[in-house]
């Protein structure tokens, strides 16, 4: 054999070993629906592997970013939607592109589709969040119901469910356990806000007593230091999870499945799961977050996702209509 061939081998054998993660370059572009903190500290996890690779990241609420995928549909911008709900996923399920991750089987048929559109991240529990220096624990609403209480007008705040998906997930949670009565109650005394991090970090700051979130932005802030706890309602609260999916026709569909193989594995929801983000994931192996609540003793009430994506517009032109109303 050759010096050339023998060089070529070893060469070879080289890119085998490594994986091919040193030769990944290129770019990246994330759509966010999760934290910013969040999405910082995966893309710190997949610079590790693949340095060379420039990823830049899009942080926007839920509707932002379906409202901005459809558009950009005949030339998408993006190459991944990251931690959207799953009801979402289900109203640009036509524009993202099917890809089976290495470790496909580590998933659950109920939080995956068969041909790998997408996957599940973590199950996205809506729970109250009260700041204890402006409202007892004890004297804290514990019900969806009990928001409509009078005593609470001007201490809520809500995310506009237009703009942000767990906001809509709690809409369509209070009309399905209530109807529009208690929905239109609620809008009287609550003032909505822009996103989702705007709501809790309101709640964290002292500016309102109550919000809504996804139960792991509570931790976060209480690990901060606020005074913040979580009620989960007594009435019940949707088993619903987020999801992460790869944009048909992106710019850089390569290193969009470098970032779904990374993103779905143990390594990386390990890392969410943890504090400070505290994310319940869908893979069975991923241990649960500390601190929080076992799922035993939470009520759930069954979430119809493929219902919430249909009723979608239709719901947020009726809230559109009650709020205009004001």
């Amino acid at each position: 054999m050759s010096g050339k061939s023998i060089r070529v081998g070893l060469f070879l054998a080289l890119l085998l070993a490594t994986g091919l993660a040193a030769f990944a370059a290129g770019n990246l572009v994330i759509y966010n629906a999760g934290t910013p903190e969040m999405g910082d500290d995966l893309v710190r996890a997949f610079k590790a592997k693949y340095p060379d690779v420039k990823v830049d990241v899009i942080r926007q609420g839920s509707g932002e970013l379906i409202t901005r995928i459809k558009a950009e549909a005949k030339k998408p911008q993006g190459d991944v939607i990251m931690a959207i709900a799953k009801e979402n996923i289900e109203v640009i399920n036509d524009l993202l592109m099917p890809y089976k991750v290495k470790e496909d089987a580590a998933f659950a048929p109920g939080v995956k589709e068969a041909n790998g559109r997408f996957y599940g991240f973590s199950y996205n529990l809506q729970a109250f969040i009260v700041n204890t220096s402006l409202v007892p624990l004890a004297d804290a609403p514990k019900s969806w119901k009990e928001l409509g209480d009078k005593k609470w007008d001007g201490k809520i705040v809500l995310a506009n469910p237009a703009l942000s998906g767990s906001a809509f997930a709690q809409l369509f949670q209070m009309v399905g356990l209530y109807g529009w009565d208690l929905v239109n109650t609620v809008r009287r005394m609550t003032t909505y806000v822009p996103s989702s991090t705007l709501a809790y970090t309101f709640v964290s700051r002292g500016e309102f007593a109550i919000g809504v979130t996804g139960e792991g932005n509570v931790f976060t802030e209480k690990a901060k230091g606020a005074p913040v706890e979580a009620i989960y309602p007594s009435d019940g609260t949707g088993l619903r999870f987020d999801a992460s999916a790869i944009i048909l026709n992106g710019p850089n569909t390569a290193n969009a499945k470098l970032w779904m193989d990374f993103l779905t594995t143990r390594e990386a929801m390990s890392l969410i799961s943890a504090a400070p983000h505290y994310r319940r994931m869908v893979r069975t192996d991923v241990a649960a977050p500390p601190g929080l609540r076992p799922s035993s003793e939470i009520k759930f009430i069954p979430y119809d996702d493929a219902a919430a994506a249909a009723k979608r517009d239709e719901y947020l032109k009726k809230f559109g209509e009650i709020f205009a109303a004001r």
